[in-house]
C-alpha cells in the first residue's frame, strides 16, 4: 500500500512529498462552492432547530453536575432539563459524555447557556483551525484552513455546537507529534480518548503498529490522570452510572430510526440497508477488520500526517457503532492536507475525489456510502 519513507524524503510530518502547486483559482473556486452550501445548510438547519443545540445537552451535563450528579445519567432527567429551551422536543437527548468530560463542561455549565456556546464553539473552532493550518503547506494555508472549515460536517459542527473541534485539534496535533514529542503526542490522544473513547477506538491498534511505544504510555497517563481528576472532583458516583448507561447510549441510537440517516459508520448503513441479526453482524465484523488492517499498514509504513489521521480516524469510524455526521469535521484536515500536497496528476485527482466524497459525507442518507467511498479513494491516492 505504502512505500516506506527514506530519511531525505521525510517532510516533518507536514504531509505527503510532492509538489503543492494545485491551481490557487481551483481550489479557492471548491471553498467559494462550499461557502454557498453552507450558507444553504446554515439557512435550513436554523430553521429547524435552535443555534447550539447540541451543545445544550453538554451544557445541561455540566450544570447537573454542579447541582444533581446523580441524576447525571437519568435521560428523563436531562430531557426535562432541556425544555426550557426545546419545549415538547426535549426528548431522546441523554447526556452521553464520560465524567471527565465533566472537567470542561462543568465550568461552562455555570455560565449562561448563550455565552457558554459562543465561548466553546468560538475556542475550539479557532484552535483546530491554528492547529490544521500548522500542518498545511506554507503557501496554501488560508484556502486549506477555508476548505476545512466549510466541509458540512465542519458547518455542522458549528452550528450544534459540538465537540468535534476539541476532539479534532487534539488528534491532529498529537497525530502530528508522534515522531518529535511521542510523550505530548500521547497525551493529546488520551485527553481525546477519554472525552470521546468511540472516535479513538483505533489508537491503541495504530499506536502498537507504529512502535509509539513511548506516546502510548503517555496517552494511557494521560487519560489516566483526566479520570483521576474527575473523580476527584466530582465523585465516584457518575462513573458508574455512566458505565451502567453506556450501553443504553448505544441502543438509543441504533434502535431510534430517527438517527438512522444520520449515523456514518457501517452500522448506519447496514441500517439503511435493514441487514440485522447475523448478516448485520457479518456486516459490521468485516469493516471492523478493514479498519484495523488500514491502521496497521498505514502506521507501519509511512509517518506522512494525511494517510495516518485517515487511517486513524476512518479505521476508528468502520469499527464504531455510531458516529454522525458531524464528526467527518475530524477527516477534513487529513483529506486537504492530502488534496495539497500529492503529486501531480492520479494521485492529486484521487485526492481531489476523496475531499469530495469527504464533503458529500457529510450529509444524511448518504453519509453512510460517501465515507466508505473516501476512506477507498484517501488509501488509493498515495498509490496512483
Amino acid at each position: 500500500m505504502f512505500e516506506p519513507l527514506r530519511a531525505s524524503d521525510r517532510t516533518g510530518l507536514r504531509g505527503l512529498s510532492g509538489s503543492v502547486d494545485a491551481p490557487a483559482w481551483l481550489l479557492w473556486s471548491m471553498a467559494a462552492l462550499l461557502a454557498v452550501v453552507a450558507a444553504r445548510l446554515a439557512a435550513f438547519k436554523l430553521k429547524t432547530q435552535p443555534l447550539f443545540v447540541d451543545f445544550l445537552a453538554m451544557w445541561t451535563g455540566g450544570r447537573m453536575a454542579n447541582t444533581q450528579p446523580s441524576r447525571l445519567y437519568d435521560f428523563a432527567a436531562t430531557d426535562k432539563a432541556q425544555t426550557w429551551l426545546l419545549g415538547a422536543a426535549a426528548h431522546d437527548r441523554p447526556f452521553p459524555y464520560p465524567p471527565s468530560s465533566l472537567l470542561v463542561f462543568s465550568p461552562l455549565g455555570r455560565l449562561d447557556f448563550w455565552a457558554a456556546g459562543a465561548l466553546w464553539t468560538a475556542l475550539t473552532l479557532a484552535v483546530f483551525a491554528g492547529v490544521t493550518a500548522a500542518r498545511l503547506p506554507a503557501g496554501r494555508r488560508a484556502v486549506g484552513v477555508a476548505l476545512t472549515l466549510l466541509t458540512p460536517g465542519a458547518v455542522w459542527a458549528v452550528i450544534s455546537g459540538q465537540v468535534s473541534f476539541f476532539i479534532g485539534a487534539l488528534v491532529v496535533g498529537g497525530t502530528a507529534m508522534l515522531e518529535r514529542r511521542p510523550w505530548l503526542a500521547g497525551a493529546c490522544l488520551g485527553v481525546a480518548a477519554a472525552f470521546k473513547p468511540t472516535v479513538l477506538l483505533m489508537a491503541p491498534i495504530a499506536l502498537i503498529a507504529g512502535g509509539h511505544w513511548r506516546a502510548m504510555l503517555g496517552a494511557a497517563l494521560a487519560g489516566l490522570m483526566v479520570v483521576v481528576l474527575s473523580i476527584a472532583a466530582f465523585g465516584l458516583g457518575p462513573w458508574q452510572a455512566w458505565i451502567a448507561a453506556a450501553s443504553g447510549f448505544s441502543d438509543h441510537i441504533i434502535h431510534n430510526p430517527r438517527y438512522f440517516t444520520g449515523i456514518i459508520t457501517p452500522t448506519g448503513l447496514a441500517l439503511q440497508l435493514g441487514l440485522t441479526g447475523w448478516a448485520g453482524v457479518l456486516w459490521r465484523g468485516v469493516f471492523a477488520v478493514v479498519g484495523i488492517v488500514m491502521a496497521v499498514m498505514v502506521f507501519r509504513r509511512t509517518t506522512d500526517l494525511a494517510p495516518r489521521l485517515t487511517a486513524l480516524l476512518g479505521g476508528g469510524l468502520l469499527v464504531s457503532p455510531y458516529v454522525m455526521t458531524y464528526e467527518t469535521a475530524l477527516l477534513a484536515p487529513g483529506a486537504v492536507l492530502a488534496m495539497l500536497t500529492a503529486p501531480g496528476g492520479r494521485p492529486r485527482i484521487i485526492a481531489a475525489l476523496a475531499f469530495v466524497a469527504l464533503a458529500v459525507a457529510g450529509f444524511p442518507n448518504v453519509g453512510a456510502a460517501a465515507l466508505l467511498v473516501f476512506l477507498a479513494l484517501s488509501m488509493a491516492a498515495p498509490i496512483a
